[in-house]
């Protein structure tokens, strides 16, 4: 959405700014190796071409990945354009002057769920996990389900890499034990390295798909279920038994059998698998570690109520049902902005009036109204801060010893391409070229660890720092908000006030009289975001986590619309001195027009008062003897 600048800030500062100094740190180191091998390229042109070329290669991935780092991280910590339009509103929004903001929105909630979770006193935030991880996960961490849903999905995500992990070992124990005892034939020697290479490979796939962080898992909970932890057991049962057959079925070539038979004779380093488990091992312990200890704090402050403050009563007023709807929303509510920023409204101010003769009806009406969400950081403990900047240290460390390790095997590449080399030179000459051949392979064997070492350290590293991220990300704010539902009927009836005998100021009016039933519920609502670098840094989707009672808030409303009834005037009175000096002047001359002397043509239409005025002016006759 736009940037709607107002002159008073709502508070809400960049909180990306730790995370991006470590990020461009990180950024800065790798940049600076990139540009070492650049440097080696002009010598290195006449001398080997080759060779010049690996070390260009590596410098421009080098340089690349430490100017993207380098640049994420200064664009983290630029200014925070925070304007007065956000957060995302919780419904769609009808506000009139906010309409072409609402266009721009992808509220997470439509304004029928609002009104269910008022009326019913539930929070359709929380759903129920699914799938079987999903509940073990929800069932050891009793509070995640009160979480807001990316923090759920990290932790389900992490929980699945973990399970998935030790059923990956599992299931290559009863390979390993397939293997060694013969059950497959005399292929098991060939058959555990390569099933010791697949072990590592899933087990990077594993944890560089459970790094991935989703912008959509703040819509909804993902799913984890046993089947991709069958298929695990599936496969580690029934590839060595096909394998071994497929081999076994080559083995009986000539040709074939000859190579292996003379490579196991060979002085040929086997796969090392065990430095890469445990390297795997290691690092999902501190991230676990971490993240779950951040979890923990983070739930901590979890008070999922789901409690409002309602009122039902029954009135008798004379008032038109419509004024009732517009004092709510330009007098009660507008009262109670939040630095003047127009009211989210949810449900639109239309009421509905059915007139069933000339002075009577009835009538219904409803809206719902959010103030504008005020910034509310959490209160996070010494603990939870200090774990957030090292699960963002640790991660950014990791990352950092994936491009080192790049910048080693440069170095090795030298001696690569002079066993290649004397390889070559071997073959021209006449020399078995076996024992280069044999030292070849066992130095690949090397460069393959420190690469699969390499992306372990990626995987782990990407983890902490999308993870750390989430935990950085966390905005929490503080709204009313309030729905009112209104019925009843109106009469309507004419009042007639200040006639006297003779003409004078008489005011005549048509009173609605309405019996009102309202029905207003209200609820202070802690909610939650996740903010982003860049133009949509406070535009995503808001979620309702806690519903506070608020009594006091509901009894200044209805003290507020009480005192509109009784602060209205019913009969017309004048306002201004020039209309009462007129009314004045009429009434003079109605006085001066009564004392003047009735003669005889007018005493036929004298009033009764005016001859008995008469009379007792008049002195009375003697009677005659």
């Amino acid at each position: 959405m736009a940037y709607d600048y107002g002159s008073e800030s709502l508070g809400i500062r960049n909180p990306f700014k730790v995370e991006g100094l470590f990020r461009a740190i990180r950024g800065l180191l790798v940049s600076l190796l990139g540009i070492y091998p650049l440097l080696q390229v002009i010598n290195l042109v006449q001398a080997d071409k080759a060779l010049a070329w690996i070390y260009a290669g590596v410098g421009f991935i080098l340089l690349a990945g430490g100017l993207r780092a380098l640049g994420g991280g200064i664009f983290q910590m630029f200014r925070f354009f925070v304007g007065r339009s956000v957060p995302t509103s919780l419904a769609p929004n009808f506000s009139k002057s906010e309409r072409e903001t609402a266009k721009l929105e992808t509220p997470h909630y439509k304004s029928i769920d609002l009104e269910e979770m008022l009326m019913g006193r539930k929070n359709k935030t929380f759903v129920e996990p699914d799938g079987f991880i999903s509940r073990f996960v929800h069932t050891l961490v009793t509070k995640l389900i009160f979480l807001p849903y990316p923090l759920r999905n990290l932790a389900q995500r992490f929980s699945g890499a973990i399970i998935g992990t030790f059923v990956a070992l599992i299931a290559y124990a009863l390979t390993a034990f397939v293997c060694l005892t013969g059950l497959v034939g005399t292929t098991g020697d060939i058959l555990l390295p390569i099933f010791s290479f697949v072990l590592v490979v899933y087990l990077i796939l594993t944890w560089r798909a459970a790094s991935t962080v989703y912008r959509h898992a703040e819509r909804t909970i993902e799913t984890q279920g046993t089947l991709k932890l069958a298929k695990i057991m599936t496969f580690a049962i029934l590839a060595p038994v096909i394998l071994g057959l497929i081999i076994n079925y080559l083995l009986q070539q000539p040709d074939i059998a000859d190579t292996v038979a003379r490579l196991k004779q060979s002085n040929l380093q086997s796969f090392a698998v065990l430095p890469q488990l445990l390297l795997v091992l290691v690092f999902a312990a501190i991230s676990g570690s971490l993240i779950f200890i951040l979890l923990k704090q983070r739930t901590a402050l979890v008070q999922a109520q789901t409690k409002v403050a309602e009122y039902r009563a029954n009135w008798q007023e004379n008032i038109h049902p419509r004024e009732l709807f517009v004092n709510i929303d330009n007098i009660v509510m507008a009262n109670r902005r939040y630095k003047e920023i127009p009211n989210r409204v949810y449900r639109e101010l239309n009421p509905n009036l059915n007139e069933q003769s000339e002075s009577k009806g009835n009538f219904s009406g409803e809206v719902m109204i959010e103030t504008q969400p005020e910034y509310a950081p959490l209160p996070h403990t010494a603990l939870f801060k200090q774990l957030r900047i090292a699960a963002t240290a640790v991660g950014q460390i990791l990352l950092l010893i994936g491009p080192m390790i790049l910048f080693y095997l440069m170095f090795e590449a030298k001696d690569v391409m002079a066993l290649i080399t004397d390889i070559q030179n071997a073959r021209y000459s006449g020399v078995d070229p076996e024992p280069l051949a044999v030292q070849l392979f066992n130095e690949s064997q090397f460069i393959l660890s420190l690469l699969f070492s390499w992306l372990i350290c990626h995987s782990f590293g990407r983890l902490l720092q999308n993870y750390s991220h989430t935990f950085w990300a966390e905005l929490n704010f503080n709204s009313l908000l309030v729905y009112l539902k209104c019925e009843g009927t109106y009469t309507e009836s004419k009042l007639t006030t200040g006639k006297g005998i003779y003409d004078s100021t008489a005011s005549e009016n048509y009173v609605m009289r309405s019996s009102l039933t309202p029905w207003i519920i209200s609820s202070r609502i802690m909610t939650s975001t996740f903010a982003d670098s860049g133009a949509k840094n406070v535009e995503h989707p808001r979620h309702i986590l806690e519903m506070q009672e608020n009594p006091e808030e509901m009894q200044s409303i209805i003290a507020d619309i009480r005192s509109f009834f009784s602060d209205r005037e019913t009969i017309a009175s004048i306002k201004n001195e020039q209309d009462l000096a007129n009314t004045n002047q009429i009434h003079q001359i109605n006085q001066q027009s009564r004392a003047m002397p009735v003669t005889s043509d007018q005493a036929t239409l004298a009033s009764p008062q005016a001859d008995a005025e008469a009379s007792t002016a008049l002195p009375l006759e003697q009677p005659k003897d």
